[in-house]
């Protein structure tokens, strides 16, 4: 059994992570009550070179696309646009919080907007991997249909690392630090 002040912190420290969980919670009920959500699909074509942890210092280049689905969460009230992008063979998943800094009207139906970022991953087949990193980028998008149907294109710097859980070739950490995914979309906001 612990002492009485073990047990009096464990209960102050897990009573405080209830509290700050809590107030995170209400604080993004009034962002999520504002929010929109776009459905589409996104071609992601990744354009990157991998640092491998070994001391070769060899890029391994490679050039790779895919096509997902994606569900984004935007709010009229704040700048950050919340990403969830599934994609397959190999499955993969990742998430995306971008801060859109600039965003200005080029016309009635047309916009431009830079940002900056952060994002995970994960790779659910193949090599299962895990990554995280910094995103800063570039887009246009343009409205259709009263503005429900969205065509957009972006690009982004986005270096990131991470852990692959079953590889090949032995690196079980890697660094990605020139990777640029560039994405074309088609979303439907309702």
């Amino acid at each position: 059994m612990y002492p009485v002040e073990t047990a009096d912190f464990l209960w102050y420290f897990f009573g405080m992570r209830k509290n700050l969980l809590v107030a995170v919670v209400l604080s993004l009920v009034p962002f999520f009550a504002s929010a929109k959500i776009g459905v589409g699909v996104q071609c992601d074509v990744y354009v990157r070179s991998e640092l491998p942890a070994s001391h070769e210092f060899s890029f391994k280049d490679g050039v790779s696309s895919y096509i997902g689905d994606s569900i984004t969460i935007a709010s009229n009230h704040t700048p950050w646009v919340f990403a969830l992008q599934l994609k397959g063979n190999p499955w993969y998943v990742g998430v995306a919080a971008d801060n859109w800094f600039v965003y200005k009207a080029i016309s009635s139906f047309a916009d431009y907007y830079f940002f900056w970022g952060v994002s995970a991953g994960m790779e659910l087949e193949g090599v299962y991997g895990l990554n995280t990193g910094a995103r800063a980028g570039v887009g246009i998008n343009v409205f259709l249909a009263h503005r429900h149907l969205e065509l957009y294109a972006q690009g982004a710097w986005n270096p990131c690392f991470g852990v692959n859980l079953k590889r090949d070739d032995g690196d079980l950490f890697f660094v990605k630090p020139f990777v640029f995914p560039l994405n074309l979309g088609l979303r439907l906001w309702m």
